[in-house]
């Protein structure tokens, strides 16, 4: 039996239409995947700086700072000083952008420097 024009007429249209949100949640997740990575090398940047700054006799309470402007909204930032090292770390939650509780995954990013001598 063979079928006609008009029988098969509209089957792509149908494919798309099942098709097509699964295009769109790639997308989108991978997006959320390169925005994650982003966010880690902001974290990454900013523990560094901050530990460099205070390896060289900055007050904590500056890198600190500098650490808050140089990483993602809302992160939080620990220094720490023990034994002629600093330690540094930055952290923030991130989730989806539309659900920002699902998915939601913690980025963290931790700078260790030798104190210099004065």
């Amino acid at each position: 039996m063979r079928r006609t024009v008009e029988e098969e007429s509209g089957m792509v249209t149908a494919e798309m239409a099942v098709i097509a949100p699964f295009g769109v949640v790639f997308t989108f997740l991978l997006a959320w995947v390169v925005a994650l990575g982003l966010t880690q090398v902001q974290l990454t940047d900013a523990a560094r700086e901050a530990a460099r700054l205070v390896a060289r006799g900055e007050s904590v309470g500056a890198a600190a700072d500098v650490a808050r402007r140089g990483a993602p909204a809302g992160a939080a930032v620990r220094v720490e000083r023990s034994d002629g090292m600093v330690t540094v770390q930055v952290s923030v939650r991130r989730g989806l952008p539309f659900l920002p509780h699902v998915g939601s995954r913690r980025l963290e990013a931790r700078a260790v420097s030798a104190q210099e001598d004065p």
